[in-house]
């Protein structure tokens, strides 16, 4: 889905990007927005979807959000921060 009013660089996504993902964004959406909290469960984009999802009355894909970044916080710091992709699909 394109976000025609909002700008997402790269893998960074804004609080009005995230939202928008979870309440008008498709599966390619949702995948390339949990592959960017996968790649650092720590980033302002993490914190930003946390938030977002806590406050979203959306089904489904914030209880996700939010399990999946539990998941991989804890995995981040048994590994000491090394990522890799054995834990994606696991949350």
């Amino acid at each position: 889905m394109r976000h025609l009013h909002l700008a997402i660089p790269g893998d960074c996504y804004s609080p009005a990007a995230i939202h928008s993902i979870l309440e008008r964004g498709g599966a390619s959406d949702i995948k390339a927005l949990l592959l960017a909290l996968h790649d650092d469960p720590f980033s302002e984009t993490a914190m930003a979807a946390e938030r977002v999802a806590r406050e979203s009355e959306v089904y489904g894909y914030p209880a996700l959000i939010l399990k999946c970044l539990g998941e991989w916080r804890q995995h981040h710091e048994r590994s000491g921060g090394q990522a890799d992709d054995s834990d994606i699909g696991k949350a």
